[in-house]
């Protein structure tokens, strides 16, 4: 009897886990109507919709790219992370309330919702990083939503098992325009500790110095990448802030005027984008927004950065953008601590230095 008895008893615990575990059919279907498909922007259909969001100031159409999207009305732009707030003729009928990722959220079996599709998973860990993204464990579309209640999501998609949650959403929807601090350095996290790795050499009389530890930022301490990060972002701009730090194992208070940043995130990062210039992967400059200053007025897009103080630039396996961009930071902190900098520059097969 056994042998007939358990076979009825695994139906009925399938039937009662079945009951309590939710529908996502129905969160796909909702998803089409909180959403509106894009024309002329990725290549299927999940890819094509931007995601409205519920706010206080009504609903808004929101959507991820790493590129500027094309052929669509863009009231609003942060290419630095990659959202974008677009004009929709049609309103979707339906929009999403984004929640904070909090226990509950931890614990709960969610899942990842696009166009026509859903993938059932749990939240990993929430975004500790302009870039460094939270994490699902399954696949979550760009511009599709993670959620447990068809009407309430984490977060929206960027492709692969990451999506940006709502601390990173609400401070792009609640500037005017984008701005990120920045103080003149890029740092690097080593044993719980933020050091100073990069000193802008462009950045107005720049304080600090190569393996600078820093330990709080206006009294707020660091212990992570992701705290000076946001920290740094945050600083409004043009005024004072006041860094703690650890140089030749004493402390030192420095302070140092806010300025903004001109690169990073998903953006090129070398220094000269504070000058308007944006170069490509081979330190070939292929945009010149405005007018450089003195010195780097000479520069013509078509150039090629090659050496500078005789030492190259791009270094053997420096095998990706932003391996070249670090690169060239370094090369041009060190030469701007020795306060002596030549730039060997490289036009139409000719050769050139430039002092800076």
């Amino acid at each position: 009897m056994t042998h007939k008895i358990l076979p009825a008893i695994l139906l009925l615990f399938a039937i009662f886990a079945n009951a309590f575990s939710y529908d996502f059919s129905y969160c796909v279907k909702y998803y089409e109507q909180a959403s509106s498909q894009i024309s002329n922007f990725g290549s299927n259909q999940s890819k094509q919709r931007a995601v409205s969001i519920k706010t206080a100031k009504g609903n808004v159409s929101l959507l991820f790219s790493v590129l500027p999207p094309k052929g669509v009305k863009i009231l609003k732009a942060d290419p630095f992370v990659g959202l974008y707030l677009i004009d929709t003729p049609k309103a979707p009928k339906m929009a999403y309330q984004v929640l904070n990722i909090d226990n509950y959220a931890r614990k709960k079996e969610l899942s990842s919702i696009a166009y026509n599709s859903s993938a059932k998973g749990k939240i990993l860990k929430s975004q500790t990083g302009f870039t460094h993204y939270a994490q699902f464990s399954a696949p979550v579309a760009r511009n599709g939503v993670v959620g447990n209640i068809c009407y309430q999501i984490y977060g929206i998609g960027v492709g692969g098992n990451y999506f940006i949650d709502k601390t990173y959403l609400d401070r792009f929807l609640n500037q005017k325009s984008p701005y990120y601090g920045d103080i003149g350095v890029r740092v690097v996290q080593r044993d719980g500790y933020v050091i100073v790795r990069q000193v802008d050499p462009f950045f107005k009389k720049n304080p600090f110095l190569p393996g600078d530890v820093i330990l709080s930022i206006n009294n707020k301490p660091l212990g992570s990448y992701e705290d000076f990060e946001w920290v740094v972002s945050n600083l409004p701009y043009q005024k004072e802030a006041e860094v703690l730090l650890i140089r030749d194992n004493q402390k030192k208070t420095l302070k140092v005027s806010v300025d903004r940043r001109y690169g990073g995130f998903l953006l090129p990062d070398t220094f000269l984008e504070r000058f308007g210039i944006w170069l490509d992967e081979s330190l070939t400059i292929r945009r010149i927004d405005e007018n450089p200053p003195e010195k780097l007025d000479v520069l013509q897009v078509g150039d090629k950065i090659v050496w500078i103080n005789k030492t190259s630039v791009i270094k053997k396996g420096d095998d990706s953008r932003a391996k070249v961009n670090d690169s060239l930071r370094s090369a041009l902190s060190k030469a701007g601590l020795r306060n002596d900098m030549e730039v060997l520059i490289m036009r139409n097969g000719l050769e050139f230095y430039i002092k800076l």
